[in-house]
């Protein structure tokens, strides 16, 4: 499987050093618009070629040289200085566009994830700009924000992690929010489980915990890297081995949950024909405003920058 990396900075490093530390690729391309830096990860990345499972070939190049690869995630953007994702938008779509379009042109026929923030607009753009089936363009979406929901309502519970099936949807942004309806622990619901237990929390407090974990990480190191580059991986996983793993993702919806035309997450089935299956949530009324409220945002910013 060769993977190519767009951006090379601490996310596209966190990408590429799990991905090779795992051992799910054979080849890693590099590409930043500081040609030095993508060497200088590709070569920090090999020269730990002796603690990984097999031989992992890293190289750097063009966005031409990306013709090749099987997936290609795009890791650019910036969010140091700003306050919410969907300000990078107007600063770096065009630049996306373009660089998508060479890379297609070039004769790309694999796989696009889409990390670089806003990455539900990012991903939507990511599509037209590509041509490329719906199938073939993913967004990391709220995938780390719903790992963030289970690691933090974990602690609360005092259980383990992996036993706390939780999820987060609409935007990676704002205004995402938790499906509480469908947040069960191990194959408990959780209303029956906190009551079982006589456990009491504040779903706003969580909720917000999970949304301003991104900001309180970056405030204190200037990026998130570690949470991102692994649930990427996960992605790229389900990929390359066909794990048929179900996974929160942004997929572009057209009449899910009445909603039409945006890249938002829900559930996704995930193998290596890529996005292969969307599956609806049974929210209740609530959480289908919120939902609705996410496309709004979405599209709003989407018309006012394009």
């Amino acid at each position: 499987m060769k993977l190519g990396i767009i951006g090379s900075g601490a996310v596209g490093f966190a990408v590429g050093y799990t991905a090779a530390r795992l051992g799910i690729v054979s080849d890693i391309k590099y590409n930043d618009i500081i040609e030095g830096k993508a060497k200088a990860q590709a070569m920090d990345i090999e020269d730990a070629s002796s603690f990984y499972p097999h031989y992992v070939k890293m190289s750097w190049g063009s966005y031409a040289d990306m013709a090749d690869r099987d997936i290609i995630v795009t890791a650019t953007g910036d969010l140091s200085g700003v306050s919410d994702r969907l300000q990078e938008y107007v600063q770096f779509k065009d630049a996306t566009e373009s660089y998508v379009k060479e890379i297609v042109a070039a004769g790309f026929k694999g796989i696009f994830i889409v990390v670089g923030n806003p990455c539900d607009l990012m991903a939507d753009l990511v599509y037209r700009a590509s041509g490329f089936p719906k199938e073939r363009v993913i967004g990391s979406g709220t995938a780390l924000d719903t790992v963030r929901l289970n690691t933090t309502l974990s602690k609360i519970l005092n259980v383990d992690p992996s036993d706390v099936r939780g999820i987060t949807i609409g935007e990676h942004g704002e205004s995402q929010f938790v499906a509480w309806s469908n947040v069960f622990i191990n194959n408990v619901k959780l209303d029956d489980y906190v009551k079982a237990n006589n456990i009491a929390f504040s779903r706003d407090e969580v909720e917000n915990l999970v949304r301003e974990r991104a900001w309180r990480v970056i405030d204190g190191k200037g990026h998130t890297q570690c949470g991102i580059g692994s649930t990427v991986c996960s992605m790229i996983d389900a990929i390359a081995n066909d794990r048929k793993k179900i996974i929160l993702v942004a997929t572009l919806l057209e009449g899910m949950y009445g909603l039409n035309d945006i890249y938002l997450s829900t559930p996704c089935v995930l193998g290596k024909n890529g996005m292969e299956k969307a599956i609806e949530l049974d929210l209740n009324e609530e959480e289908l405003k919120r939902l609705k409220h996410s496309e709004e945002v979405l599209k709003a910013n989407r018309a006012k920058y394009n």
